[in-house]
Protein backbone atom coordinates (compact mmCIF):
# COMPACT_ATOMS: atom_id res chain seq x y z
CA UNK A 1 0.00 0.00 0.00
CA UNK A 2 1.49 3.38 -1.07
CA UNK A 3 1.30 5.71 1.81
CA UNK A 4 0.26 9.57 1.50
CA UNK A 5 3.88 10.84 1.82
CA UNK A 6 5.32 8.56 -0.58
CA UNK A 7 2.59 10.11 -3.63
CA UNK A 8 3.85 12.81 -6.20
CA UNK A 9 3.08 15.99 -5.69
CA UNK A 10 0.60 17.86 -8.15
CA UNK A 11 -0.67 20.85 -6.82
CA UNK A 12 1.52 24.17 -8.37
CA UNK A 13 2.57 26.34 -7.17
CA UNK A 14 4.85 24.87 -4.25
CA UNK A 15 6.61 26.94 -1.18
CA UNK A 16 9.49 25.68 0.08
CA UNK A 17 10.66 27.38 3.35
CA UNK A 18 14.91 26.29 4.13
CA UNK A 19 17.19 27.71 5.82
CA UNK A 20 20.34 27.41 3.21
CA UNK A 21 20.68 26.38 -0.70
CA UNK A 22 23.95 24.47 -1.98
CA UNK A 23 24.37 24.65 -5.30
CA UNK A 24 26.73 22.83 -7.60
CA UNK A 25 28.01 24.24 -10.64
CA UNK A 26 28.61 22.32 -13.87
CA UNK A 27 25.28 21.18 -15.40
CA UNK A 28 23.38 23.12 -12.41
CA UNK A 29 24.32 26.66 -13.38
CA UNK A 30 26.17 26.51 -16.78
CA UNK A 31 25.56 23.92 -19.06
CA UNK A 32 29.57 23.41 -19.41
CA UNK A 33 29.59 19.75 -20.65
CA UNK A 34 30.75 20.23 -23.95
CA UNK A 35 33.38 22.86 -22.81
CA UNK A 36 34.54 19.83 -20.52
CA UNK A 37 33.71 17.06 -23.29
CA UNK A 38 35.97 18.81 -25.62
CA UNK A 39 39.06 19.50 -22.83
CA UNK A 40 39.11 15.55 -22.49
CA UNK A 41 39.29 14.87 -26.02
CA UNK A 42 42.69 17.32 -26.15
CA UNK A 43 43.91 16.18 -22.93
CA UNK A 44 43.78 12.63 -24.72
CA UNK A 45 44.84 13.06 -28.40
CA UNK A 46 48.43 11.77 -27.39
CA UNK A 47 47.27 9.40 -25.03
CA UNK A 48 46.42 6.63 -26.76
CA UNK A 49 45.60 4.74 -23.32
CA UNK A 50 43.10 7.31 -22.20
CA UNK A 51 40.03 6.75 -23.68
CA UNK A 52 38.09 9.89 -23.93
CA UNK A 53 34.78 9.00 -24.56
CA UNK A 54 34.42 6.62 -21.57
CA UNK A 55 35.30 9.17 -19.14
CA UNK A 56 33.41 11.82 -20.92
CA UNK A 57 30.48 9.46 -20.28
CA UNK A 58 30.96 8.56 -16.58
CA UNK A 59 32.94 11.15 -14.98
CA UNK A 60 30.54 14.28 -14.71
CA UNK A 61 30.01 15.54 -10.65
CA UNK A 62 33.84 14.29 -10.34
CA UNK A 63 36.24 15.98 -9.80
CA UNK A 64 38.74 16.38 -12.39
CA UNK A 65 41.80 15.44 -10.71
CA UNK A 66 40.55 12.11 -9.74
CA UNK A 67 39.23 11.12 -13.01
CA UNK A 68 43.04 11.79 -13.81
CA UNK A 69 44.29 10.09 -10.86
CA UNK A 70 41.99 7.20 -12.07
CA UNK A 71 42.42 7.08 -16.04
CA UNK A 72 45.79 8.77 -16.78
CA UNK A 73 47.25 8.63 -13.06
CA UNK A 74 50.88 10.15 -14.38
CA UNK A 75 49.48 13.47 -15.03
CA UNK A 76 47.82 13.50 -11.42
CA UNK A 77 49.24 16.74 -10.08
CA UNK A 78 47.09 19.52 -8.33
CA UNK A 79 48.56 22.20 -9.93
CA UNK A 80 48.57 20.63 -13.86
CA UNK A 81 44.91 19.84 -13.25
CA UNK A 82 44.41 23.47 -11.88
CA UNK A 83 46.11 24.93 -15.08
CA UNK A 84 43.70 22.29 -17.71
CA UNK A 85 40.33 23.43 -16.08
CA UNK A 86 41.34 27.09 -15.60
CA UNK A 87 42.21 27.10 -19.29
CA UNK A 88 38.53 25.91 -20.02
CA UNK A 89 36.48 29.04 -20.42
CA UNK A 90 38.60 30.66 -22.62
CA UNK A 91 39.16 27.52 -24.91
CA UNK A 92 36.20 26.09 -25.26
CA UNK A 93 33.81 28.80 -23.36
CA UNK A 94 31.76 29.55 -26.78
CA UNK A 95 30.31 25.56 -26.18
CA UNK A 96 29.24 26.87 -22.95
CA UNK A 97 25.50 27.88 -21.86
CA UNK A 98 23.74 29.39 -19.01
CA UNK A 99 21.07 26.70 -17.52
CA UNK A 100 17.58 29.01 -18.16
CA UNK A 101 17.15 31.04 -15.14
CA UNK A 102 20.09 30.24 -13.20
CA UNK A 103 21.35 33.79 -13.44
CA UNK A 104 18.60 35.60 -12.31
CA UNK A 105 17.59 32.62 -9.58
CA UNK A 106 21.63 33.37 -8.10
CA UNK A 107 21.13 37.07 -8.53
CA UNK A 108 18.02 37.06 -6.38
CA UNK A 109 19.25 35.31 -3.70
CA UNK A 110 22.47 37.56 -3.41
CA UNK A 111 19.74 40.36 -3.36
CA UNK A 112 18.63 38.86 0.31
CA UNK A 113 19.42 40.75 3.73
CA UNK A 114 21.32 37.45 4.42
CA UNK A 115 23.45 35.26 3.06
CA UNK A 116 21.58 32.23 2.35
CA UNK A 117 23.59 30.23 -0.76
CA UNK A 118 26.75 28.53 -1.42
CA UNK A 119 28.53 26.95 -3.76
CA UNK A 120 30.04 23.61 -4.16
CA UNK A 121 31.31 22.11 -7.17
CA UNK A 122 33.52 19.49 -8.54
CA UNK A 123 35.40 22.30 -10.52
CA UNK A 124 38.49 23.92 -9.80
CA UNK A 125 38.14 27.12 -7.96
CA UNK A 126 40.09 28.79 -11.34
CA UNK A 127 37.12 27.36 -13.50
CA UNK A 128 34.34 27.94 -11.17
CA UNK A 129 35.55 31.21 -10.73
CA UNK A 130 35.98 32.19 -14.43
CA UNK A 131 32.26 30.72 -15.18
CA UNK A 132 30.58 33.02 -12.56
CA UNK A 133 32.31 35.96 -14.26
CA UNK A 134 31.24 34.30 -17.73
CA UNK A 135 27.82 34.70 -16.08
CA UNK A 136 28.02 37.62 -14.35
CA UNK A 137 27.21 36.27 -11.49
CA UNK A 138 28.46 37.88 -7.91
CA UNK A 139 30.41 34.41 -5.97
CA UNK A 140 28.57 34.03 -2.69
CA UNK A 141 31.23 33.75 0.35
CA UNK A 142 31.23 30.07 0.92
CA UNK A 143 32.60 28.68 -2.71
CA UNK A 144 34.05 25.43 -1.88
CA UNK A 145 35.53 24.04 -4.93
CA UNK A 146 37.74 20.80 -5.65
CA UNK A 147 40.71 21.90 -4.04
CA UNK A 148 39.15 23.00 -0.87
CA UNK A 149 37.91 19.17 0.03
CA UNK A 150 39.98 16.01 0.91
CA UNK A 151 37.08 14.26 -0.62
CA UNK A 152 35.06 15.06 -3.59
CA UNK A 153 31.47 13.78 -5.07
CA UNK A 154 29.68 11.34 -3.89
CA UNK A 155 31.61 12.13 -0.47
CA UNK A 156 29.12 14.29 1.31
CA UNK A 157 31.93 16.43 2.70
CA UNK A 158 31.73 19.47 -0.56
CA UNK A 159 28.22 19.75 0.75
CA UNK A 160 29.01 19.50 4.67
CA UNK A 161 31.59 22.27 4.03
CA UNK A 162 28.70 24.66 2.98
CA UNK A 163 26.13 23.83 5.11
CA UNK A 164 28.62 24.53 8.27
CA UNK A 165 29.74 27.70 6.93
CA UNK A 166 26.43 29.26 6.49
CA UNK A 167 25.84 28.25 9.95
CA UNK A 168 23.25 25.15 9.46
CA UNK A 169 24.95 21.91 10.34
CA UNK A 170 22.76 18.61 10.57
CA UNK A 171 20.67 18.81 13.14
CA UNK A 172 20.34 14.85 14.24
CA UNK A 173 17.52 15.31 17.22
CA UNK A 174 15.46 18.22 14.91
CA UNK A 175 15.79 18.25 11.28
CA UNK A 176 13.07 20.97 10.91
CA UNK A 177 15.52 23.33 12.44
CA UNK A 178 18.15 22.58 9.91
CA UNK A 179 16.04 22.70 6.46
CA UNK A 180 18.77 23.00 3.23
CA UNK A 181 18.62 22.27 0.03
CA UNK A 182 21.37 21.14 -2.64
CA UNK A 183 20.49 21.64 -6.14
CA UNK A 184 21.82 19.01 -8.43
CA UNK A 185 21.93 17.23 -11.94
CA UNK A 186 24.54 14.60 -11.83
CA UNK A 187 24.59 10.96 -9.86
CA UNK A 188 27.41 11.60 -7.69
CA UNK A 189 26.17 15.45 -6.51
CA UNK A 190 23.02 14.13 -5.68
CA UNK A 191 24.11 11.07 -3.54
CA UNK A 192 26.78 13.71 -1.39
CA UNK A 193 23.86 16.39 -1.12
CA UNK A 194 21.15 13.15 0.68
CA UNK A 195 24.69 12.08 2.41
CA UNK A 196 25.29 15.93 3.68
CA UNK A 197 21.34 15.53 4.98
CA UNK A 198 20.17 17.54 2.33
CA UNK A 199 16.69 17.36 0.37
CA UNK A 200 18.11 17.30 -3.43
CA UNK A 201 15.86 20.18 -6.25
CA UNK A 202 17.15 18.05 -9.20
CA UNK A 203 17.95 20.15 -12.35
CA UNK A 204 16.80 18.16 -15.37
CA UNK A 205 19.33 19.12 -17.87
CA UNK A 206 21.66 16.27 -18.13
CA UNK A 207 19.56 13.12 -16.78
CA UNK A 208 15.80 13.05 -17.83
CA UNK A 209 13.01 12.80 -14.95
CA UNK A 210 12.79 9.15 -14.70
CA UNK A 211 16.86 8.42 -14.19
CA UNK A 212 16.52 11.99 -11.45
CA UNK A 213 13.40 10.25 -9.82
CA UNK A 214 15.45 6.90 -9.49
CA UNK A 215 18.01 8.89 -7.86
CA UNK A 216 16.20 9.72 -5.16
CA UNK A 217 15.50 13.64 -5.82
CA UNK A 218 12.91 15.25 -4.07
CA UNK A 219 11.56 17.96 -6.43
CA UNK A 220 12.67 17.98 -9.71
CA UNK A 221 12.38 20.99 -12.69
CA UNK A 222 13.43 21.27 -16.02
CA UNK A 223 15.58 24.93 -15.26
CA UNK A 224 15.43 27.39 -12.66
CA UNK A 225 12.81 29.40 -14.86
CA UNK A 226 9.92 27.61 -13.00
CA UNK A 227 11.44 28.85 -9.36
CA UNK A 228 11.75 32.07 -7.33
CA UNK A 229 12.49 33.75 -4.26
CA UNK A 230 9.52 34.33 -2.32
CA UNK A 231 11.03 36.23 0.38
CA UNK A 232 13.31 35.81 3.69
CA UNK A 233 11.91 35.28 7.21
CA UNK A 234 14.24 36.86 9.32
CA UNK A 235 12.59 35.41 12.72
CA UNK A 236 12.74 31.77 11.24
CA UNK A 237 15.88 32.28 9.42
CA UNK A 238 13.95 30.97 6.14
CA UNK A 239 14.01 32.00 2.97
CA UNK A 240 11.08 30.85 0.63
CA UNK A 241 11.62 29.30 -3.00
CA UNK A 242 8.19 29.08 -4.96
CA UNK A 243 7.86 26.37 -7.73
CA UNK A 244 5.65 27.46 -9.86
CA UNK A 245 6.45 24.67 -11.64
CA UNK A 246 7.78 21.13 -11.57
CA UNK A 247 8.36 17.70 -13.20
CA UNK A 248 8.43 15.83 -9.67
CA UNK A 249 7.74 16.27 -6.06
CA UNK A 250 7.15 14.22 -3.41
CA UNK A 251 4.64 14.26 -1.03
CA UNK A 252 6.81 14.88 2.12
CA UNK A 253 7.91 17.86 1.27
CA UNK A 254 4.92 19.34 2.78
CA UNK A 255 6.18 17.64 6.41
CA UNK A 256 9.42 18.81 6.17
Amino acid sequence: MTRANEMPLTTKPLSLKVNACLFDVDGTIIISQPAIAAMWRDFGKDKPYFDAEHVIQISHGWRTYDAIAKFAPDFANEEYVEKLEGEIPEKYGQYSIEVPGAVKLCNDLNKLPKEKWAVATSGTRTMATKWFDFLGIKRPTYFITASDVKNGKPHPEPYLKGRNGLGFPINEKDPSKSKVVVFEDAPAGIEAGKAAGCKIIGIATTFDLEFLKEKGCDIIVKDHRSIRVGGYDAEKDEVELIFDDYLYAKGDLLEW
